[in-house]
């Protein structure tokens, strides 16, 4: 059990006695010199209590003193580098919308290079109708056209013929003349017997490549049409770009 008080110095002038505290030169008027050889000694006197600790601060300091350069650096283009991924950002949504739209110009560019459509088709029809033709009736779709006229003149018929087949947006080697009859008929008076010629002509519609649409729009005066067109190719310049 430890002793709390001791009986040996009650009412005595001893005091206890204590080992003195080596000199410390850091504490006086000594020169510099002097206090960093004392360091010195010190310092190699408990080497096994300094030279641990010293190298760990030593390789902190030299890896500290490494990377100032990149902190530095990274700190510098740190502000260029968050706008250049914004800026990649932003570009690879840009170069995503623009094949989305490309794709859907691409699905659209089928319709501007299938057969004519029915404004062309009766366009050149009606131009093709030399005098003395009569168009009774004709049908147009994207498998073809058929049509059924009659005139009182064969060379009319031929003119007629000759026409269409020269038609921009008739197919010249698929038209046909399903056949041709000839019938006769009295005049009121039934005194002069007139012949009607009646024929069927049928073929397929020309497909048309989109410079040589946009020419016959602006040539029959397809204002509406022409616009979607020049809007269609002014889209795809861009996209192509």
């Amino acid at each position: 059990m430890r002793i709390k008080y001791n009986f040996a110095f009650k009412n005595s002038k001893l005091s206890p006695w204590q080992r003195p505290a080596p000199p410390n030169l850091l504490v006086t008027d000594a020169s510099i010199d002097k206090k960093l050889f004392f360091l010195y000694q010190e310092f190699n006197k408990n080497a096994e209590i300094f030279y641990p600790s010293s190298l760990i601060l030593i390789l902190s300091f030299v890896i500290y003193l490494i990377n100032i350069f990149p902190t530095l650096t990274i700190k510098k283009f740190e502000a260029d580098h968050n706008q250049y991924s914004l800026i990649s950002s932003k570009l690879l949504d840009l170069n995503s919308s623009k094949q989305r739209y490309k794709k859907n110009l691409n699905n659209l560019e089928e319709y501007f290079s299938q057969s004519t459509t029915s404004y062309l088709f009766a366009f050149y029809l009606q131009n093709s109708v030399p005098k003395g033709v009569k168009i009774n009736s004709y049908s147009f779709s994207d498998n073809g056209f058929d049509i059924n006229l009659s005139s009182y003149s064969l060379d009319s018929i031929n003119e007629f013929i000759t026409l269409i087949i020269e038609s921009p947006v008739i197919n010249k080697k698929s038209v046909t003349i399903n056949q041709i009859n000839r019938l006769e008929s009295n005049s009121n008076k039934g005194e002069k017997v007139s012949t009607i010629y009646d024929l069927e002509i049928y073929g397929q519609t020309a497909k048309i490549d989109i410079k040589k649409r946009e020419d016959l729009y602006r040539e029959s005066n397809a204002n509406g049409l022409l616009r979607k067109l020049q809007r269609f190719n002014y889209l795809k310049s861009l996209l192509r770009g």
